[in-house]
């Protein structure tokens, strides 16, 4: 599933959650409006509500010509001088009427808490005619959304910087330390990787130096220079694991995998592989070219076309 499909199971959550009580309160400054406008009572209507909503930073009502008719609204306070305002051009004036009556905005940082917000926005309608907008600002990290598994499942290409992507075929790839070794080096990766509780494993080719994070300690990764990564001494620092069940990558992928790098290292003398960088648990490969693009995709794509793409 995409990040952007994800985003939007999170807004339809919230929806879902919070979309009830904010067509109460739209039905209640209605009732409110329906009467000879009284500033304060609709004030004191939002300020309320506003007691019992442990997620809402700052709520307000707009007139459809996006002029504020109610002061803004805090937990705290009522801030009576907001009134008035002309907020016509925020995103998600033009994006409310009869027909759709909520809307959640994308995310914003706040330029009063300088923290990450999202706006949920209901009309007010009388007589089935859109009279008003009621706007609830809501601060999103006390926001009650649920817990998402965001696994990559499409190929990212990123394209890196222009000067360097310019002067491709100005420069040509000089052997590392590491080239010279690289069987080595990838043996002993597919050993950390497959036998030594390692998840995630970088090879820097170029600077002949690895970083590894293992399954003991996630939080912490660890840098090895040539000489640690080319010596089997190293299998030392990591004892034996048992290898995951839960790994998006069999044992067999993982030796695939590095052949494979291998070969991209080596394949042309402009364009050839910088980085590299495996993780068995999210079944992800990042790789960094020589023109500083840099491509992110899962490991059954990554073997399934590799022919096509890399080869």
């Amino acid at each position: 599933m995409k990040i952007s499909d994800l985003i939007n199971e999170q807004k339809t959550f919230l929806t879902d959650q919070l979309g009830e009580g904010l067509m109460q309160l739209a039905q209640a400054c209605d009732s409110c409006l329906d009467k000879e406008l009284s500033f304060d009572h609709l004030n004191e209507l939002l300020f309320s509500y506003m007691q019992h909503h442990q997620y809402t930073r700052l709520a307000y009502v707009l007139d459809t010509s996006g002029i504020q008719m109610s002061a803004n609204i805090s937990k705290e306070a009522i801030l009576p001088e907001f009134k008035g305002r002309d907020l016509s051009d925020r995103p998600f004036f033009n994006a409310v009427d009869e027909q759709h009556p909520i809307y959640i905005s994308n995310t914003y940082i706040s330029r009063t808490s300088l923290k990450p917000c999202i706006s949920m926005v209901h009309s007010i309608c009388h007589n089935d005619q859109f009279v008003a907008l009621l706007v609830f600002d809501l601060e999103l990290e006390k926001l009650p959304l649920p817990k998402q598994d965001i696994n990559l499942d499409d190929w990212r290409q990123i394209k890196g910087d222009p000067e360097i992507r310019s002067n491709l075929f100005n420069q040509t790839r000089a052997n590392s330390a590491m080239d010279k070794s690289i069987d080595t080096v990838h043996n002993i990766a597919v050993e950390l990787l497959n036998e030594l509780g390692a998840f995630h494993l970088k090879l820097h080719y170029a600077s002949s130096r690895a970083t590894i994070w293992t399954i003991d300690n996630p939080y912490n990764y660890h840098v090895h220079v040539l000489e640690e990564i080319t010596s089997p001494d190293i299998c030392l620092l990591y004892p034996k694991k048992k290898y995951p069940v839960d790994a998006k990558v069999t044992q067999e992928q993982v030796k695939d995998v590095f052949g494979k790098f291998k070969h991209m290292r080596f394949m042309d003398d402009n364009l050839y592989l910088k980085t590299a960088s495996l993780n068995i648990m999210n079944g992800t490969i990042g790789l960094s070219f020589s023109c500083d693009g840099n491509h992110y995709l899962s490991v059954e794509d990554f073997l399934e076309n590799f022919e096509d793409t890399y080869a």
